[in-house]
């Protein structure tokens, strides 16, 4: 059974974290914000590069009930809508500001900070943002339990509190430990 994965796509970062989910060939893709276009163009894609095209465009009620959003901008609505619609979901976060977003998005929508997680970007471009975005997927759908650097809430794991880049060890509903 396929898993729903979300993106959003409205910077470079969030299309190729797109192309990137659609190519692990594990889910039923969404992409939001006006992402017609694109997901032709992935849906075309997957022959030439021997996956199974799911992916569609849609907007937030497509997006109900997802297992996985990647988000590459986060914004007021984003939040409410994330609240309202995928409450359930592990959130990826493939923004510039990991840190700041993980805290926003833990403070808006109120989910657990298990299911709240930022790829640590560290001015990485939009390929490599999108790549680590990616991997923190790959982990949560296939349970891999990977420790990857990460932006995680921390509650006085080694001492430290707040959000923070750590490693941090993701699999099937995302955190697992903070190490």
């Amino acid at each position: 059974m396929r898993r729903k994965v979300t993106c959003t796509t409205q910077t470079a970062t969030g299309a190729y974290a797109a192309l990137l989910v659609a190519q692990l060939d594990l889910t039923a893709l969404v992409l939001l914000d006006g992402a017609e276009a694109l997901a032709g163009d992935l849906a075309s894609a997957a022959t030439a590069l021997r996956y199974e095209p799911r992916v569609s465009a849609g907007g937030w009620p497509q997006a109900a009930g997802a297992d996985v959003v990647v988000l590459d901008v986060v914004d007021d609505e984003t939040i409410r809508q994330l609240a309202a619609r995928c409450a359930g979901a592990v959130i990826v976060l493939a923004t510039a500001t990991p840190v700041a977003d993980v805290e926003r998005v833990l403070d808006g929508t109120r989910l657990p900070r298990s299911h709240v997680i930022g790829a640590a970007v560290d001015g990485a471009g939009p390929i490599t943002a999108a790549a680590r975005a990616t991997e923190i997927v790959d982990a949560i759908l296939r349970d891999r339990r990977a420790t990857l650097r990460c932006a995680v809430r921390c509650q006085g794991e080694g001492g430290a509190e707040g959000v923070q880049l750590r490693e941090a060890r993701v699999g099937a509903g995302g955190v697992h430990a903070i190490l």
